[in-house]
């Protein structure tokens, strides 16, 4: 995804992640809003990053983000992404940026009304794919060039989050955050197309008792990628997946897990 591969996953997080109660001032990012529109929600989140969300009289949630979507780009916006799925309650969105912000837009339906969310924060945020270490960090071996990989770095599979069948494990990290939090990531190299993975992971999550599954495909850039979110105990787990920029028609699967023991 080169530089900005996980402004998406940086969105979604914070979708899944907010609690929409306590409402403070918010900066709705764009002007210009429907008439019709009515703005029911604005909060301030901290670190720069505002949601406003509005609610018009229809079940045309694609027309509402298109609405959206084209006063945002009158402003300067230009789209980087958009996607479709189940996340958070949402079913279709799309991702825009200009100068050194992002903004997330995204619509459902719920009954005869329509619910449309607007976030926007700065570029700058936590990049699951790259999260670095110099503490426990594998790279892969030197290969042939252009001739993809064929066996695994050192490292380890997560147990309840099997690998992709017939991966070859490409990295692996390892990092304890004070003495309560483990961060790990685990990458691996595929040939198969993203929605195969989707619903591999799909099953697997829910046969190996994760909770809270939600996933959904993304395009980006003509790019097909998937993301996929779930709990299990004291543990939270992200799933994406990108294409190789060292190898033609293959993808690469990114598996983070953060587990909590306190």
């Amino acid at each position: 995804m080169a530089s900005n591969k996980m402004y998406l996953f940086v969105l979604l997080m914070i979708i899944g992640a907010m609690a929409l109660s306590g409402c403070s001032s918010g900066d709705p990012g764009v002007d210009d809003i429907p008439s019709e529109y009515e703005e029911t929600r604005s909060i301030n989140l901290g670190d720069n990053i505002s949601l406003t969300q509005y609610e018009i009289e229809t079940q045309d949630s694609s027309q509402v983000l298109n609405d959206l979507q084209q006063t945002a780009e009158s402003e300067g916006w230009e789209v980087i992404a958009d996607w479709e799925g189940d996340f958070a309650g949402y079913k279709v969105g799309v991702a825009l940026e200009k100068d050194d912000r992002i903004m997330g837009i995204n619509t459902a339906v719920n009954g005869n009304i329509t619910t449309a969310t607007v976030i926007t924060g700065p570029r700058k945020g936590v990049n699951v794919a790259d999260m670095n270490n110099d503490e426990t960090s594998s790279q892969v071996a030197e290969e042939e060039p252009d001739a993809p990989p064929t066996t695994d770095v050192d490292g380890q599979d997560f147990a309840d989050a099997p690998r992709y069948p017939d991966s070859v494990r490409t990295d692996y990290t390892s990092l304890t955050t004070g003495s309560d939090v483990t961060q790990e990531k685990v990458q691996y190299l595929t040939s198969d197309n993203p929605e195969d993975v989707k619903i591999f992971y799909e099953n697997e999550l829910e046969a190996q008792g994760w909770e809270n599954i939600q996933s959904q495909m993304l395009t980006e850039k003509g790019d097909v990628r998937i993301y996929v979110t779930a709990t299990k105990d004291s543990k939270t787990l992200e799933i994406g997946t990108q294409p190789s920029s060292d190898y033609d028609d293959m993808d690469e699967i990114l598996i983070y897990v953060e587990t909590r023991t306190a």
